[in-house]
């Protein structure tokens, strides 16, 4: 029995530990890239010693000796670094930040009970290498900040039978990897995962009792569910209250229950963003690790870049989360290498040497909107439209005749490029159309604009969250669909004189776009009825990444929040609907798939 407490004792020390180190790791990669540019900074460089000393501390407490030996090294040029015993130079901050990737590499193998060992006999004798490279510099006019870790007790304290970590390890299930966000109000990080409500206290007094809960990521989703059948319910409730108030609304028991009806909407209502605060994650999550990259990015390339962030508080769901980065990535690589000149090419335009790269979030409507911005030389619309027509992807006298933010759209393309030299970081036609289809799985919308020597501006727009939304209910051919109302760009009652035809198929002449209509019924195999503006002179524009169509539809039914239900495997998958849902009268409902419905457009064209 012993045995049983040392270990589930000996695993929440571990985790406890990984859930630090995270967030360890997590501030130690932000501030070292904030270093290079402020090396004088000693609040910074003692903020990155205590990390750096914590993570050596309670890794050697836990046996850890790896983690432990990298760091005590690391640890030793940063106790320098503050006392002003060495000085920051490129050299050192790239050994810093080449110790501080193996030690995260060294962190994700106890995430994963990954036991063998990794040769850093090369990355110790630099970092030693360097400590005896740098005669010792002035000592420091500012005493450096002691700093103080305190031990926890030996495990043999702990309970009756002391045990190793290699046993506790590998007798018990480890948590999966936990990513601690920046610090929040309220922060829920799933994955095995941890709910933290932090507070100040009053007169700086510790406040009482323990803030941190764990709660398993498959409790959350469960919760979720749940919420979105009482999302369901509610609907539905409020919906046949709604008939009798109708029908007698002078009964004094009607209007009791159209106040109950009405309270318990509220109360749903304000349960439901609670459920979904649980889920989300500050955008800054992801937006951390962008530093990195261009300090990176410039090192390799000889350019001065400088990246400006905001709205990083900005919160999104976790699944949201999880798939947003790459895209962000690869747009933030390309404007780094395709967009912002060299130097001397910066000057000779009237330009600043650094070019800026701005990257910022922030939340309209129940969508997010994240904005990639840079002063560089924009796209270069002529080469865009040689490749286009190169690669087949349209005709010489098509490209002509697209306004440019058309042309734009075709560096979304698979394998276009416009790169006359190929790099490591790009030019190999591949990450933009990474871009679109990750983007395309969320629902999100991209639109691009540039100008010459001005610079280009991308803008996402995302869903709060993926598992319930708003959706916008339209007839079509007597049949009730559900439109994601976060995908709608906007509404419009059409006459004959605003479509035109290409190639016999009807486009929508809308300011300065083309878009292509399609009728509903006909793209799901419904009707083979087509598009009849007299019948049906309402048309929905909807966007998916860097495209737009417009659907022809009977009428529009309004606005309600829905929750998504999968079709089951008897149904399978079926192109252009992605689930069903319940509405308030108790109807099955059909939620269009806008990935299925681009691609049966573009079968249907």
């Amino acid at each position: 029995m012993a045995n049983d407490i040392d270990l589930d004792e000996m695993k929440e020390i571990i985790d406890d530990f990984l859930v630090e180190a995270d967030e360890l790791l997590h501030s130690l990669d932000t501030n070292l890239v904030k270093l290079e540019s402020k090396p004088n900074d000693l609040d910074l460089l003692n903020e990155i010693f205590r990390a750096a000393h914590t993570i050596k501390g309670t890794s050697s407490f836990l046996g850890f000796e790896q983690v432990t030996n990298l760091t005590h090294k690391m640890e030793d040029i940063l106790n320098k670094l503050r006392k002003a015993e060495m000085v920051v130079t490129p050299t050192i901050m790239d050994l810093l930040l080449e110790s501080l990737d193996i030690l995260k590499v060294l962190i994700s193998n106890v995430h994963e009970s990954n036991f063998e060992e990794i040769d850093l006999t090369e990355i110790i004798g630099k970092l030693i290498a360097v400590q005896e490279s740098q005669p010792g510099a002035a000592p420091a006019t500012v005493k450096a900040e002691p700093v103080a870790v305190l031990q926890p007790k030996p495990l043999s304290e702990l309970a009756g039978t002391p045990i190793t970590v290699s046993e506790a390890l590998k007798s018990t299930p480890q948590a999966p990897p936990i990513e601690a966000p920046a610090a929040s109000s309220a922060d829920v990080t799933t994955g095995g995962a941890k709910a933290t409500m932090k507070k100040s206290a009053p007169d700086g007094k510790k406040p009482a009792g323990d803030q941190t809960i764990r709660v398993d990521v498959d409790r959350l989703d469960s919760l979720m569910n749940l919420m979105g059948e009482l999302v369901l319910g509610r609907n539905a409730l409020v919906q046949t209250v709604g008939k009798f108030v109708n029908e007698d609304a002078n009964t004094q028991h009607v209007e009791q229950l159209n106040q109950a009806a009405a309270s318990l909407n509220y109360i749903t209502t304000e349960l439901q963003m609670a459920v979904m605060k649980m889920r989300m994650q500050p955008v800054g999550k992801v937006f951390s690790k962008f530093p990195r990259l261009v300090r990176d990015l410039t090192r390799d390339n000889g350019k001065q870049i400088e990246l400006i962030m905001s709205g990083e508080e900005t919160e999104l769901d976790k699944s949201v989360i999880e798939e947003i980065g790459d895209p962000l990535v690869h747009i933030i690589r390309n404007s780094c290498d395709h967009g912002i000149e060299m130097p001397d090419a910066r000057t000779a335009k009237g330009k600043p040497a650094k070019g800026t790269v701005a990257l910022a979030a922030c939340q309209e409507g129940s969508n997010i909107v994240i904005r990639i911005k840079d002063d560089g030389k924009g796209l270069d619309v002529a080469a865009i439209r040689d490749k286009a027509v190169e690669r087949g992807l349209a005709t010489r006298v098509e490209v002509d005749k697209m306004p440019d933010k058309e042309v734009f759209r075709y560096i979304f393309e698979a394998g276009l490029s416009t790169a006359k030299v190929v790099s490591d970081v790009s030019g190999r036609g591949v990450g933009m159309d990474v871009v679109r289809t990750n983007i395309e799985k969320l629902n999100g919308m991209i639109e691009l604009d540039s100008k010459v020597d001005q610079g280009t501006t991308i803008t996402i727009k995302l869903p709060l969250t993926l598992a319930i939304l708003q959706g916008l209910l339209i007839d079509s051919d007597k049949e009730v669909y559900i439109l994601p109302l976060s995908s709608v760009v906007e509404t419009v009652k059409t006459a004959q004189s605003d479509v035109s035809y290409i190639n016999r198929k009807p486009v929508l002449r809308l300011r300065d776009e083309i878009i292509p209509i399609i009728n509903l019924g006909q793209a799901l195999g419904r009707t083979k009825s087509g598009l009849v503006l007299a019948e049906k002179p309402y048309i929905v524009v909807v966007g998916l990444a860097d495209q737009k169509i417009g659907i022809n539809m009977d009428r529009f039914l309004g606005q309600e929040e829905v929750v998504i239900k999968s079709l089951g495997s008897y149904l399978g998958t079926t192109e252009g609907i992605a689930g069903a849902t319940i509405l308030g009268d108790g109807r099955i409902r059909l939620i269009i798939d806008l990935i299925g419905l681009f691609n049966l457009a573009k079968k249907t064209a």
